[in-house]
């Protein structure tokens, strides 16, 4: 756990809050980003004092990403400057003496300059709506995100979700992080959740984390039916999953019954078994457990008639059926032999 330095003026015995940071700049903030102001100037207690983007995080329940993110907002609101050693690591953050006047709690045009990512100048010669110095710092954040300094192609695919998906940079970061935290680095993948969150309109960090959260939770149910415990569902998993859900619009109680057939068949998990089970399912417009209850007859009755034996034909006659048949007394046969 790396820790920092946090300076600005000494207080002592009450926390100061600038009223221009009441009036201007917290109504325009997420309420998690002023949490995260406030906790600072109340540990503003001494002249120096050690912390960690971890502390902070436990303090509220966040993640580290969501600290970052709240601490490179003031940042660019200029109400605090985060400070860097040369292997780009924080080492202090400067509360400033009183939130800058002139600035809009709305202007993110002229934050201060990051250490850059390892780009050609040629990367930032069109981005409209968005500066360079943002697109710098969104770049210079999914380089550190990723382990690794970014390629032309995937400098445009990440510029692709500002430009033409409409992604904030707040939501691209979160983007990023949710993805890493899965265990994906690749940009196909991060592109591929990208296009899911557009079509399903999240716009904001908000609206990603709950749905994702929902989403999570769906996940581990679909797990828990195939018996399946003590770990994250893998890509090949996570394809079918949101198929069933997304795509197909499954209830979590129709894809909990394929499961449990698919065991009942199989006995063991089989995503590929569940999945024709629920293509049969979509072909035949099922869409609540009640529905099964008539396919299930339909079946049943299929199967009673493909399983009942045809009537046996009579044999045909032949010629030696033809003869007369004749009744002897086998005792009074026996006589004549004896007598003869």
């Amino acid at each position: 756990m790396t820790h920092f330095q946090l300076h600005g003026p000494a207080k002592s015995g009450h926390t100061l809050v600038p009223d221009q940071f009441l009036d201007e700049y917290m109504p325009a903030a997420n309420g998690e980003y002023v949490k995260v102001y406030l906790y600072l100037l109340r540990c503003l207690k001494s002249d120096v004092q050690d912390l960690s983007i971890t502390l902070i995080a436990d303090k509220f329940d966040h993640t580290e990403g969501d600290v970052r993110r709240a601490l490179k907002y003031w940042e660019k609101m200029h109400l605090l400057k985060l400070e860097y050693d040369d292997s780009k690591t924080l080492t202090g953050i400067c509360l400033t003496e009183e939130p800058v006047p002139e600035k809009s709690p709305k202007s993110f045009s002229q934050g201060p300059k990051l250490p850059e990512p390892s780009l050609s100048p040629d990367a930032f010669s069109e981005i409209p709506p968005l500066s360079q110095e943002e697109a710098r710092q969104l770049l210079f954040i999914c380089e550190q995100y990723l382990g690794k300094t970014l390629s032309s192609t995937e400098v445009s695919r990440i510029l692709y979700f500002h430009d033409t998906l409409g992604f904030c940079p707040d939501l691209i970061e979160y983007l990023v992080e949710y993805c890493v935290s899965k265990g994906h680095k690749s940009l196909r993948y991060i592109e591929s959740v990208a296009l899911g969150w557009h079509k399903s309109g999240y716009t904001s960090v908000a609206q990603a984390k709950q749905q994702t959260s929902a989403y999570n939770k769906a996940y581990f149910s679909i797990l828990k039916a195939f018996g399946i415990f003590g770990r994250n569902p893998v890509e090949g998993e996570i394809a079918y999953m949101n198929k069933w859900m997304k795509e197909w619009s499954f209830s979590q109680e129709l894809i909990a019954e394929a499961c449990g057939r698919t065991m009942t068949a199989i006995h063991q998990p089989s995503f590929e078994y569940a999945d024709k089970i629920l293509s049969r399912w979509k072909a035949e417009h099922v869409t609540r457990l009640s529905d099964l209850d008539a396919l299930d007859q339909q079946h049943q009755t299929a199967k009673s008639k493909a399983e009942t034996p045809a009537p046996k034909k009579a044999a045909p006659s032949s010629r030696f059926h033809n003869y007369r048949e004749r009744s002897y007394n086998f005792q009074e046969l026996e006589k004549q032999l004896i007598n003869h």
